[in-house]
């Protein structure tokens, strides 16, 4: 890359930017929303997790509370519990012990039962009857039938590996005999706990906000005490997470209440554990990042090169002397390629509702012969439109001039769609169709007519033409000309009817601006049937032209077009003489040795003139982008004394074309060798001085076999060919056909002739 010219950087850095903006982007959206996902994920979890440790830990401890409690209320249960056991009382005994071991199974593993008796002075447990010392009697009663409720859960720090449920009995009662012990070894409760990682354990807290059990190690943190107030608060749900505020320990801790006996289970998940879950992400985020880069380097070199060599190439055909300019030209395609895609931006959507929209649709369908009479039908039916009429028609209205410099591309557009607006609002809904865009200045509406009498039908299609014309000027100042189809009856002939009313804003050559043209009147009246072109004008015009006489030219223009516009009464002949006109001039262009001119866009003069609407714009036309130009070469031809020796031929051709002209003999006259001659003469125009006069003979007779009566032998005569033969031989190779042929093929100019 050490050779790579500046502008090549110009390309890539922009392009390795662009690229790691747009990884660091992407990437780091998918990191953190994967973050928060697997966050979240987790804390579901866990959640679920300590859910789940506490319905199966419950279950076991109401399962066991509820046996104790169908035991307690049993009547003989109070005989036993008052009176004293002895050695002697062993069935009693047994049946006791049974009953225990009975309840215990229904605890969890290694659950063990103890009945204690303070009337009777005696305990029974898994290590069987024993008799209560004083000592003994006194340390259980200030242990058990000390505490405020008749049943409750206990972690006793004498016996730090289990948990008891303690019942004083009987239950019923307020003097207390006795208390039934329950004790769950935390080993037992440890299988219970639903299986997880040894990062997250459970911890279990009682009413008071002791610990009552803790899952996973022994050395495991346990939650601060502070943490644990705030979960005793009433104001928490039953199941929950809330977010610890230590600023050396960021956690979260998931929780859920007892219903049964307000114990708190609590799991805490801590920044570690998210950080170990999104280390497979991370690894993977930065392999991508590592891949992206690596692929938008390659991409940007590539793209950098392709885009950079045709730039290069132009850089070869630029002098040095001008290779510092080169940055501006370069900044210049830049601010080119800019305009181009702002000027190609789409326009705004226009805010009108979806019925609308299709209603819209439907016309242009329509307009354009897309629908079968079925789906017509069953469209008006469902848009809502009338099914009978009298009539129709297609009214074509279309801008009659458009300054493209006065308005902007999306000025245009609303310009048209106030248009649009203004024929809705003029003409009822219930007479007419959605109006459709044609193209960028025409829009076209069906009218819908009721009328019973025939003669008001015209009537009242002009009114509406008037009133729209009347709105548009007063509100956009713009002129518009609406072409009206003949009437027609059935919705399918809408494409036709659509010709019909371009066909008729034909008719503006004649009519001028804000025109409103009925089809029927137009193209079905009959027409005087005569062809005038004024050819002595145009004749004079190009006499003018050629003396290099601009105020001369520029009146007899002025009278040519004001006699031909005057003349021709019909749309159609008009435009014909038009378009001979302008052939007309190609041909003197031609013979003058000027390149055939063109107009902006690169369209040709006749397909530029065939586009022009009105009277003024052909006329406007025809003077600045034509004639004028012609004038104004001349006239620099004069002012310079044929200063080019090219020139200098040419003058001598045109003027001695009907003479034995040989190359001899104007070099003899300029005093130029010929053979130099005609070495120039062949660079200027890129044939010989031969064929260049046989070109000019041969534009000449084609002009006298159409405008004079001139006889074929004549011509040849006067045109320096030995014989007629030769001439029509010549012509033949040129045009195709014969001189003859040639003439009444375009005779047309014979009739010019005598109207003259």
């Amino acid at each position: 890359m050490k050779n790579k010219p500046k502008y090549f950087y110009r390309i890539f850095l922009p392009f390795v930017v662009t690229g790691v903006l747009a990884m660091i982007l992407f990437n780091g959206f998918a990191y953190f929303f994967t973050k928060d996902s697997l966050e979240e994920k987790i804390t579901l979890e866990k959640q679920e997790n300590v859910v789940q440790t506490m319905n199966t830990i419950e279950q076991k401890l109401q399962a066991v509370d509820y046996t104790f409690n169908s035991y307690v209320y049993d009547p003989s249960f109070e005989r036993i519990i008052q009176q004293p056991l002895a050695a002697s009382h062993f069935d009693i005994y047994q049946t006791i012990d049974q009953r225990l071991n009975y309840i215990s199974t229904f605890g969890p593993n290694q659950t063990t039962a103890e009945l204690v008796s303070f009337d009777g002075n005696w305990s029974i447990n898994q290590y069987g009857l024993k008799q209560l010392t004083d000592s003994q009697e006194s340390q259980l009663y200030k242990d058990y039938m000390e505490l405020p409720h008749a049943s409750a859960w206990l972690k006793k720090e004498s016996h730090p590996n289990e948990i008891q449920l303690v019942k004083k009995v009987p239950l019923h009662k307020s003097k207390k005999s006795g208390a039934l012990i329950i004790h769950i070894p935390l080993e037992s409760v440890t299988n219970l706990v639903y299986k997880e990682e040894e990062s997250s354990p459970i911890f279990i807290y009682n009413q008071n906000g002791q610990l009552v059990y803790q899952s996973g190690a022994a050395d495991t943190k346990a939650i601060k005490a502070e943490d644990i107030a705030a979960l005793m608060e009433e104001d928490h749900q039953q199941i929950g997470i809330i977010n610890t505020d230590a600023k050396e320990d960021s956690s979260k801790l998931v929780y859920s209440k007892s219903m049964y006996n307000s114990w708190i289970y609590v799991s805490k998940i801590d920044d570690t554990e998210f950080s170990a879950a999104m280390k497979p992400t991370v690894i993977g985020t930065v392999m991508m990042s590592i891949l992206m880069l690596a692929l938008t380097v390659i991409i940007a070199y590539l793209s950098s090169n392709y885009f950079s060599r045709p730039i290069q190439e132009l850089q070869t055909l630029i002098p040095r002397t001008k290779s510092g300019q080169y940055k501006d030209e370069f900044e210049l395609i830049g601010t080119s390629i800019r305009n181009v895609l702002d000027q190609n931006q789409s326009l705004e959507n226009m805010v009108t509702s979806q019925l609308e929209q299709l209603k819209t649709l439907f016309t242009i369908n329509l307009l354009h012969g897309r629908k079968t009479e079925d789906e017509i039908r069953e469209e008006l039916e469902k848009f809502g439109y009338p099914l009978q009429w009298t009539h129709l028609y297609v009214l074509v209205l279309q801008i009659d001039q458009l300054d493209s410099q006065k308005y902007t591309s999306k000025e245009k557009d609303v310009l048209l769609f106030g248009i649009s607006q203004i024929v809705s609002e003029v003409i009822k809904e219930n007479e007419r169709l959605a109006v459709a865009a044609i193209d960028s200045k025409t829009q076209a509406a069906v009218f819908i007519g009721c009328e019973e009498e025939e003669k008001q039908r015209p009537i009242a299609i002009q009114a509406y033409a008037e009133t729209i014309q009347r709105t548009v000027k007063e509100l956009f100042n713009v002129s518009i000309s609406v072409g009206i189809s003949r009437p027609f009856y059935q919705l399918s002939e809408s494409n036709q009817a659509l010709e019909q009313g371009f066909s008729s804003l034909k008719y503006r050559l004649k009519a001028g601006k804000e025109a409103i043209v009925f089809y029927e009147k137009v193209f079905e009246s009959p027409e005087v049937k005569t062809s005038y072109f004024p050819k002595l004008l145009e004749n004079r015009l190009f006499d003018s032209i050629k003396a290099g006489d601009s105020e001369t030219a520029r009146r007899e223009l002025d009278s040519l077009l004001s006699d031909l516009f005057a003349q021709n009464r019909g749309a159609y002949e008009l435009e014909i003489h038009i378009m001979r006109f302008i052939n007309d001039v190609i041909e003197l262009m031609q013979l003058l040795g000027m390149d055939s001119l063109m107009v902006k866009d690169q369209k040709t003069l006749y397909k530029a003139a065939f586009e022009m609407e009105t009277a003024e714009e052909i006329e406007a036309f025809i003077k600045e982008e034509i004639v004028y130009p012609m004038i104004k070469l001349m006239e620099e031809r004069e002012s310079s004394q044929y200063k080019s020796v090219s020139e200098k031929i040419i003058h001598v051709i045109q003027q001695e074309f009907d003479t034995k002209l040989t190359l001899d003999t104007i070099a003899s006259r300029l005093h130029y060798n010929p053979n130099y001659l005609s070495e120039i003469f062949k660079k200027e125009f890129g044939q010989s001085f031969s064929d260049y006069l046989s070109n000019y003979r041969y534009t000449v007779a084609k002009t006298w076999l159409k405008d004079t009566n001139m006889s074929v032998k004549e011509i040849a005569e006067r045109l320096q060919y030995n014989n007629s033969q030769n001439f029509i031989r010549f012509f033949r190779k040129m045009e195709g056909t014969t001189p003859g042929k040639y003439r009444e093929q375009n005779r047309f100019g014979s009739l010019s002739i005598e109207n003259e």
